[in-house]
């Protein structure tokens, strides 16, 4: 008889949990989302960022308030984001760097690139770049992998950075063209730029909303993008991939988070408010500025994507022979 009353009360009180969580699902929001986003406050993806949470606020129906968690690689704030509650109330930004090249990078990270998070949507991507100074006497990819070839060891290309996007995109176009460039880190894109219009540097590789503005005032010349189809914002820029690299594509994509465990309902919701998202014209006037692509796509098509890259990119880390700790 108290075998059976307790099972009769353990069923009783899964079953009033059970209700209490489908309840708090059905109200879900019913308070402000906080959106980590492990960048500077006025960088480019903070200036990207802003346009999508001020429209999912919209769709969802609750303020979506944007915490900076900025630091090098995007670690404190994806740390935070893997630690947050997964109850719906806190997303997150992911992308290039924190998903898929930090995993190599660093020897050690305090929070898994899958396991720690659901993969809400991807966002969008941004193609990269590879510029030129004005004075090589160079005016496609062709033609510097034939003046490569000619004065070897003598070519620079700059980067934001050791282990970033920039330097390791040269280590994948090195393995895949056999092209000799000696590799200059600096501090800041802005600086590397600065000297490619003094001189100092031959090349760089970048995001196009990094250089475009120096491209348009014809200070650098461009020479190739890193994506599969052309820009509309550089429509005479041909593809590397047509210029003869075939198949190479390298595109800095980042998605929308939520900490490990969040509901799959919640996911799903988020989901449809940021594919909405996507369609509203002050975020698409701002892609279009910043010649970003919107990638809409479903949860399990941003994890495929991040499966893909990341032994792609440990490959470049490799071949760089660059580590962050």
């Amino acid at each position: 008889m108290i075998r059976h009353f307790s099972k009769w009360m353990r069923a009783t009180v899964a079953l009033t949990l059970c209700a209490a969580a489908g309840s708090a699902l059905a109200q879900w929001p019913d308070k402000p989302i906080r959106f980590i986003v492990p960048y500077a406050a006025g960088s480019g993806v903070d200036v990207a960022i802003r346009p999508i949470a001020d429209a999912m606020a919209r769709q969802l129906g609750q303020p979506m308030v944007v915490d900076n968690r900025p630091s090098a690689g995007g670690i404190i704030g994806s740390q935070a984001l893997a630690a947050a509650a997964p109850d719906g109330y806190t997303v997150g930004y992911g992308n290039l760097v924190t998903l898929a090249i930090n995993a190599s990078f660093f020897s050690k990270l305090p929070y898994n690139p899958e396991k720690d998070f659901e993969r809400v949507g991807l966002i969008s991507g941004n193609a990269y770049v590879l510029v030129a100074r004005n004075e090589l006497p160079v005016s496609n990819w062709q033609e510097l992998l034939d003046y490569s070839r000619k004065h070897p060891g003598k070519l620079s290309v700059g980067s934001p950075g050791v282990g970033s996007a920039g330097q390791l995109a040269g280590e994948l176009l090195k393995k895949d063209t056999g092209i000799t460039m000696e590799h200059v880190p600096y501090k800041a894109g802005t600086q590397a730029v600065g000297d490619m219009v003094g001189g100092q540097l031959d090349l760089m590789i970048d995001n196009v909303a990094a250089l475009l503005p120096m491209i348009q005032q014809q200070r650098i010349k461009a020479l190739a993008v890193t994506s599969l189809a052309r820009l509309p914002v550089l429509p005479s820029v041909p593809t590397l991939n047509e210029s003869g690299v075939k198949g190479f594509d390298v595109v800095a994509w980042g998605g929308l988070l939520a900490p490990a465990g969040t509901p799959k309902a919640v996911v799903e919701r988020l989901n449809a408010a940021l594919r909405k998202a996507l369609e509203d014209p002050k975020v698409v006037q701002t892609h279009t500025t910043f010649a970003i692509t919107s990638m809409p796509s479903t949860p399990d098509e941003f994890l495929a994507l991040q499966r893909k890259e990341v032994p792609r990119w440990a490959d470049a880390v490799k071949r760089a022979g660059v580590k962050g700790d």
